[in-house]
């Protein structure tokens, strides 16, 4: 067994052979992620002198301290979400599966998943995508940080990979992309205190519906190269779950 830090060759031509599994199938579209009302229609109510004070209070305090706890990613989204923008925004994915436990386990079980499927095709050269989004969840036990930055979040699994037989019987070169989507909102019980001021769902959601912050959606991907011989073998966590320098 062995890892590469190349992606699979495209001198093999795609091949038009059709599969849908359980959990993957061939093809390149992505599966539908589930919608999210959060705090519901921007700039929905009027303004209040008291909101405009609250966000005045919060906007000062988002800084410096907010870098040591909640921590630089929960400080990122949360200036992204004051700057009213609604623009998407790219987690930084890497750090959160690095850091987070269970975010370790919905990679590496996505990945599972994905190999199992290829392990039911033919020789050649395949697109395959997941059928469907599973979801995992930051908890505040495993990483303060990340639990304020994100909480719940969508994740599936894509790629091309190369077959080829071997005197193990087949070889496979494996251009993995794990994908992540979540809407940034405060889910129901959240709360922190950030520069003396408790921030709670229903109070961030108020600057939302306000028009003063705004929602948006947060994307990210990781890819990975990963090369296994023979259908018996399965590569080890840390080169799913390792970053890897491009060739």
């Amino acid at each position: 067994m062995s890892r590469s830090n190349r992606y699979p060759s495209a001198s093999t031509p795609i091949s038009n052979f059709y599969s849908v599994g359980r959990h993957y199938r061939t093809g390149t579209v992505d599966p539908p992620t589930p919608a999210d009302r959060g705090a519901g229609p921007w700039r929905s109510k009027p303004v209040t002198a008291k909101t405009v004070a609250q966000y005045a209070l919060l906007d000062a305090a988002v800084g410096l301290p907010t870098m040591v706890y909640p921590g630089v990613n929960a400080t990122r989204h949360l200036r992204h979400y004051l700057n009213n923008s609604g623009q998407t925004y790219t987690i930084d994915l890497e750090d959160m599966i690095r850091c987070v436990p269970s975010a370790k386990r919905a990679m590496v079980a996505e990945f599972r998943q994905a190999q199992r499927f290829l392990q039911g095709m033919p020789v050649g050269r395949h697109l395959f995508t997941s059928s469907n989004t599973e979801s995992s969840y930051n908890e505040e036990s495993e990483n303060p940080e990340w639990y304020f930055a994100i909480g719940g979040y969508s994740y599936w699994g894509k790629g091309e990979a190369t077959i080829t037989p071997s005197q193990n019987g087949r070889r496979y070169e494996v251009d993995f992309t794990y994908c992540f989507r979540d809407r940034y909102n405060w889910d129901g019980g959240k709360a922190v205190v950030i520069g003396g001021v408790l921030v709670t769902d229903k109070f961030m959601g108020e600057f939302h519906r306000q028009g003063l912050a705004r929602e948006f959606d947060c994307v990210g991907s990781v890819r990975r190269a990963i090369t296994w011989d023979g259908d018996a073998t399965f590569p080890p966590e840390q080169s799913i779950l390792t970053r890897q320098r491009r060739s």
